[in-house]
């Protein structure tokens, strides 16, 4: 009896195991990282109705968001420190596959008590969407750019 749980539980803990790994490529379509200029740039993306559940975010948005609508995240972290940034300016531009630009710049949100940038954009295509993120660090500072492809799917 006791090798028969034994045997059970690594079954168990294979098949959760092959079920992370078979989800993980799904979920990473929702976050991307990149660095520059000694930033640390993560962009997230959940449906607008999943962010507006979210303390930080639910009274910063519309409660009744268009259908279709994405929440767009962004956080800033310094490289050297590790520490958050809440006080740049970032602005993004959306194209979706079809070639409309939707361009706004981020509201200063605070998910999880800790400062970042977020806005809800329109992903009501199929296909590949380009974000380009414009962040000023501080007032009279140079931009940096960054730039993300998002494979989105209705």
């Amino acid at each position: 009896m006791g090798r028969m749980k034994l045997q059970s539980g690594r079954f168990c803990m294979m098949a959760a195991v092959a079920l992370g790994m078979a989800l993980a490529p799904a979920l990473a379509l929702a976050q991307q990282a990149t660095r520059i200029g000694g930033l640390a740039v993560n962009l997230g993306i959940v449906p607008a109705e999943v962010a507006l559940r979210a303390e930080g975010h639910s009274e910063a948005h519309p409660p009744h968001p268009p259908g279709g609508s994405q929440h767009l995240l962004i956080t800033l972290d310094d490289e050297k420190s590790g520490k958050r940034i809440g006080d740049a300016e970032v602005f993004v531009e959306v194209t979706n596959p079809r070639g409309h630009v939707e361009k706004k710049p981020l509201l200063h949100t605070h998910g999880g008590g800790l400062p970042d940038y977020s806005e809800l954009f329109l992903f009501e295509w199929s296909g590949k969407y380009v974000i380009k993120v414009t962040i000023t660090p501080q007032p009279g500072a140079k931009p940096l750019r960054t730039q993300f492809t998002v494979n989105h799917s209705v």
